[in-house]
């Protein structure tokens, strides 16, 4: 489902599902992503904020948010320290994608590392890609491995 609006995150925060979780998934926005730094700032301390953590290679974790213990990962990406609160796929109740594209029916494509296509799978909440208008076409060839979101929140 593709769902289109003036401001991208004010439509996130009014879905019930955003509103029931305690514990939420977010990124940290880079380049031409949907700008995500102040929504973040906005519900920390209200929501447990999720932040993508890179292990390796690989795999990404999802540690809790603190302002000031923020470091560049390995893509020059803000993450939190390893120090900070490991959050478990099953405790996350509501998670916001990002995406290279989206089309009108979830299908998504990141920046081609998979890190997201891997640990997707183990999250069992509502998924909710985030794009602005440019980044959405009507039709994706997904990949076997390429975890869909739930709904699609996009500019008009």
């Amino acid at each position: 489902m593709l769902i289109r609006t003036d401001n991208i995150l004010e439509a996130v925060e009014a879905m019930p599902d955003f509103r029931n979780a305690s514990t939420v998934l977010a990124y940290w926005s880079i380049g031409d992503e949907v700008p995500t730094h102040d929504f973040i700032a906005k519900w920390h301390g209200a929501k447990r904020i999720a932040l993508p953590v890179v292990l390796n290679h690989t795999d990404m974790e999802f540690r809790l948010y603190d302002p000031d213990r923020m470091v560049r990962g390995p893509f020059t990406i803000c993450e939190p320290s390893k120090d900070c609160p490991l959050v478990k796929p099953e405790e996350i109740e509501f998670a916001i994608i990002p995406g290279e594209r989206f089309d009108v029916k979830g299908n998504r494509k990141g920046h081609g590392n998979g890190y997201y296509d891997r640990a997707l799978p183990h999250i069992r909440c509502k998924k909710v890609g985030i794009a602005p208008s440019s980044k959405i076409v009507n039709h994706l060839n997904p990949e076997p491995w390429d975890c869909p979101v739930d709904v699609v929140v996009s500019g008009l």
